[in-house]
């Protein structure tokens, strides 16, 4: 914690920056819920630190208000995202920042879920509060792209990953496994992954290079869900993906049509869900009902491991 005298960032800015970079801590562990960090600030230093960890926990102002502590009498909270007023899996930190006798809040973005959306600054305001909001707002979106999408429209944010030649080829040869990518862009990879809620690939992908589709990070990071496109359920049995020991699973998306010995032998497999989807006009999944289905699931944001074929949709 800084103490008083400590040379810190005297500026609502400065502050803000503080904030931002307690949210960064909780990046691909909070979905559904957004990244949200918060300092509490008196007589120009920092009292107390917080960032919201996973859904369900307390939130980033609850954290900080804590560590702050009687210091918080009078004080300034910085947070990056507008303070909840609602009560969820958690209490109101609307609430909690009045009753801990704060005297100004200072928002980085307003929260554009329904159930707050300005509500939690309006309370503030009407229990005497100054509110101040828009500081490093453009930042603070910025960490939460996923949650904004995923709130508004019910479907996760999609980050395509493609390792591309200058000619715009995937791999070696067409159907066959090849990295044509380095080390460096390998541990991007696998930064990637932990930062992400799932990957989603195809089951062509799977075929050519039996994936495991884990984070390796030399010890630590989260394996993500892991989501195969597989209208027929055409993969072998064997395959490495269905055989982890991950405390991710695995969901496999298959046509509603799909041959129900080949359902039920995948279904038993522990660690192993399919979901049956219909059909586009095309015969291929309709990846819109898969969005929704992650959607619902809790999938904020997932990377899309892309195969040729679905090169030329992007």
């Amino acid at each position: 914690m800084t103490q008083p005298g400590d040379n810190v960032l005297a500026t609502d800015a400065g502050f803000m920056r503080e904030a931002l970079k307690e949210a960064k801590k909780g990046i691909g562990r909070t979905a559904p819920n957004p990244c949200v960090g918060a300092v509490v600030v008196r007589d120009g230093a920092v009292v107390g630190r917080g960032y919201h960890k996973r859904a369900g926990t307390p939130h980033a102002e609850i954290h900080a208000l804590r560590e702050a502590g009687d210091k918080a009498l009078g004080a300034t909270i910085y947070v990056t995202l507008e303070p909840c007023n609602h009560t969820g899996r958690t209490g109101p930190c609307s609430h909690a920042v009045v009753a801990a006798g704060i005297s100004k809040v200072v928002v980085g973005m307003n929260d554009p879920n329904p159930l707050v959306n300005g509500g939690g600054n309006a309370y503030l305001r009407e229990h005497g509060l100054e509110v101040q909001t828009g500081i490093l707002v453009e930042k603070c979106i910025e960490i939460n792209r996923p949650f904004i999408k995923h709130i508004n429209t019910g479907i996760p944010f999609v980050v395509m990953k493609a390792g591309v030649s200058l000619d715009g080829k995937l791999s070696y040869q067409p159907g066959s496994p090849g990295q044509i990518t380095g080390k460096a862009s390998n541990r991007k990879l696998h930064s990637l992954r932990d930062s992400l809620d799932a990957i989603l690939v195809g089951s062509g992908t799977v075929r050519a290079d039996n994936p495991s589709l884990t984070t390796r990070l030399g010890g630590h990071g989260r394996d993500p869900l892991r989501v195969i496109l597989d209208s027929t359920l055409s993969l072998s049995l064997d395959s490495k993906i269905l055989h982890l020991d991950s405390s991710a699973s695995t969901l496999i998306f298959c046509s509603e049509a799909v041959d129900m010995q080949r359902y039920e032998s995948f279904s038993e497999i522990v660690g192993v869900t399919v979901q049956k989807v219909s059909c586009d006009t095309d015969n291929f999944l309709d990846l819109t009902e898969i969005m929704r289905h992650l959607g619902r699931g809790g999938c904020a944001q997932f990377w899309w491991r892309v195969e040729e074929r679905f090169i030329q949709v992007f």
